[in-house]
């Protein structure tokens, strides 16, 4: 018998509207792993295309 517990963290991204955008998805062992992805979208040169959402927001649903 086994009792386990995984813990992944995730970033989920949309790029372009909720219509025809793409969603991209990351999954990462650690929080700080995941803090970084964000970091590095929100200043990649994606002419604006990354933006912050607000803490109540959902993310983009799974097709």
């Amino acid at each position: 018998m086994w009792l386990t517990r995984e813990v992944r963290w995730k970033v989920t991204a949309r790029a372009g509207d909720s219509e025809t955008g793409r969603v991209l998805r990351w999954k990462f062992d650690t929080e700080d792993e995941a803090l970084a992805m964000v970091k590095r979208l929100l200043a990649a040169d994606a002419s604006g295309q990354w933006r912050k959402q607000q803490p109540d927001s959902q993310p983009p649903q799974q097709a």
